[in-house]
C-alpha cells in the first residue's frame, strides 16, 4: 500500500537542454533528507512531456540508481500507447519501481467500458501488480 507523500521531482537541464543527471541525484537525495515518503519520477511536474521515451526511462534508471530503496518509487508511465506503456512497465518493474502512473486514453473520445478495458488489460499484462 502506498501511503504518504510522493514527490513528482523536477527534471533539471543543461544549458544545451541534456539531462542534468549530477543535478538530478542532488535533488533526489535532498528530498529523501527532507523526508518524502516516496519519489514520483516522469510525474506531472517532471518535464516528462519534453522528454523522448529514452529520456524518460533514464529518470527512472537515476532515481532508482541513486534512491538505492531509501524510498519506493511510483513511476510516471503515461506514454501515449500501450505497447510503450508495457515497455515502460518492465522497465519499472525490473528498477524495483513499486508501481507506475498511467493516463487514461487521451485525444479520441472513449466510452466508459472502453476506459475499464484499457485499464484491465495494462494491469493484466503489466509485470507491476
Amino acid at each position: 500500500m502506498l501511503k504518504g507523500i510522493f514527490t513528482p521531482n523536477l527534471v533539471p537541464f543543461t544549458d544545451d537542454g541534456r539531462l542534468n543527471e549530477a543535478e538530478l541525484r542532488r535533488i533526489i537525495n535532498w528530498l529523501i533528507e527532507k523526508g518524502v515518503s516516496g519519489l514520483y519520477p516522469n510525474g506531472s511536474t517532471g518535464e516528462f512531456i519534453r522528454l523522448s521515451f529514452e529520456e524518460r526511462k533514464r529518470v527512472i534508471k537515476i532515481v532508482a540508481d541513486e534512491t538505492r530503496g531509501r524510498v519506493p518509487i511510483l513511476a510516471g508511465a503515461a506514454e501515449s500507447n500501450t505497447a510503450e506503456i508495457l515497455e515502460m512497465c518492465r522497465v519499472c518493474a525490473d528498477l524495483g519501481c513499486v508501481a507506475v502512473s498511467i493516463t487514461g486514453p487521451y485525444y479520441f473520445k472513449v466510452s466508459q467500458e472502453s476506459i475499464e478495458h484499457y485499464f484491465r488489460e495494462l494491469a493484466r499484462q503489466s509485470p507491476i501488480r
